[in-house]
């Protein structure tokens, strides 16, 4: 056990010595610009960009040409073996029922959907930036902590050894000594492990090997600074998911209008030309003939479709409505939950604070008192396993709090 422990000590330290420091201002920029995750959310933005302006050359005319050249393989006795035309034409729908205008006013809101859900899936990568960034503090300090305690229990090993070898105590205190130095010792092992999870956890966040990355220049024992509690109206104007869901309910709006558009008709004028060799071509003579062209397509008859896909687009209405409302109650159970959980943890993150400073007092009169002769050594380790009980549980309280923070401004959308 102790082999493997100085092994796992002189591999930290070397970590250590090849890391830099990060603030978690700057480690949160670092998340936001590796995300895959926002990478992914950026280019459906630009997606839904293309796709409004695709939407948007549906309401421009079309201009198409084709063309034709012909080479006789038997020409016959004075006709030229060639022969050739160029048609250009030019289409514009004049009127299809406001279809192609709803159709690009539906890709245009599609556009801001994809943005309101880019900015908000910001939020979320900051917070699982701080989510590891204070995890990775939590298990630095609780490492430090832990050697702290296998340091203490060592000391108090050597008074004992002494005192036994002296006569003045059981081999018995010795042997529950031990026992409490191996345990310790296991459970460093433990930290360590979780240390080193934790900070592969962080380095991979922002796209850089643990060995040559970061660690965090923050104590998750530092100051937290609290935030201000929000009011709803301000909150789901920050929202971006909210924001998304109400522009769907305009999407679904649009919809119905498209659905209804099928029931009327739809008009289109041409202009067309053609330029093209006489037939027979005898002398290379050319024509140019024009054309122009209205066509009118009437729906009459198509077995209820139209009637069915305006069903389907007002129900989907009624679903993005009620998922736009089920939204905003789930809003309304995060933040208060949110709040909550900052209060409890800054009450629970105060009294561990308080306890810690008795629990070293306590220690260091247990210390004190076991070398004068003045109790026994189970009174001292159960002071020392106190001490470090206490100081986990502060900083457990501690990352808490740090993690509330985080979350409340998340559901907040708040920086």
């Amino acid at each position: 056990m102790r082999k493997l422990l100085v092994i796992l000590l002189i591999f930290s330290a070397l970590a250590v010595r090849a890391q830099t420091r990060i603030s978690i201002e700057d480690y949160r920029r670092a998340v936001v610009n590796y995300s895959h995750t926002l990478r992914i959310a950026r280019a459906a933005t630009l997606a839904a960009e293309e796709q409004a302006a695709l939407s948007h050359t549906g309401l421009l005319p079309r201009l198409d040409a084709a063309g034709r050249f012909e080479v006789a393989l038997r020409p016959h006795s004075g006709i030229k073996p060639f022969a050739f035309s160029v048609q250009p034409l030019v289409v514009q729908t004049i009127y299809a029922g406001g279809a192609r205008r709803t159709t690009y006013e539906r890709d245009r809101v599609g556009a801001d959907v994809a943005l309101c859900d880019e900015v908000f899936t910001q939020y979320e990568v900051a917070y699982a930036a701080d989510d590891a960034y204070w995890n990775l503090a939590a298990a630095r300090d609780r490492l430090r902590i832990t050697e702290q305690y296998v340091a203490i229990i060592r000391s108090l090993k050597r008074v004992v050894d002494a005192r036994f070898e002296n006569g003045y105590i059981s081999r018995s205190d010795v042997l529950m000594t031990d026992t409490r130095l191996s345990e310790a010792e296991y459970g460093l092992v433990a930290a360590e492990q979780a240390y080193q999870v934790a900070l592969h956890n962080f380095n991979v966040l922002m796209g850089v090997e643990q060995a040559a990355g970061h660690v965090p220049a923050d104590s998750v024992m530092m100051a937290v600074e609290l935030p201000v509690r929000m009011v709803l109206d301000e909150i789901l104007d920050r929202r971006g998911d909210y924001l998304a869901s109400q522009l769907r309910v305009d999407q679904a709006l649009l919809g119905v209008r498209l659905a209804r558009s099928a029931y009327l008709p739809q008009i289109s004028a041409g202009l067309g030309a053609v330029w093209q060799t006489r037939s027979p071509n005898t002398k290379w003579h050319t024509t140019i003939d024009g054309s122009v062209s209205l066509s009118v397509d009437v729906p009459i008859f198509h077995w209820g479709a139209r009637r069915h896909s305006e069903g389907v687009a007002r129900q989907q209405l009624v679903a993005r409505e009620s998922e736009h409302s089920q939204l905003r109650d789930q809003i309304i159970r995060d933040e208060t939950d949110a709040w909550s959980s900052i209060e409890n943890s800054l009450s629970q993150s105060l009294a561990s604070r308080r306890n810690l400073d008795i629990a070293r007092e306590n220690l260091e009169l247990s210390t004190y008192s076991y070398n004068e002769g003045q109790i026994t050594i189970l009174d001292v380790l159960s002071a020392q396993l106190s001490w470090l009980q206490v100081y986990e549980n502060a900083l457990e309280a501690a990352l808490n709090l740090h993690l509330s923070v985080a979350d409340y401004r998340r559901v907040t959308s708040s920086d």
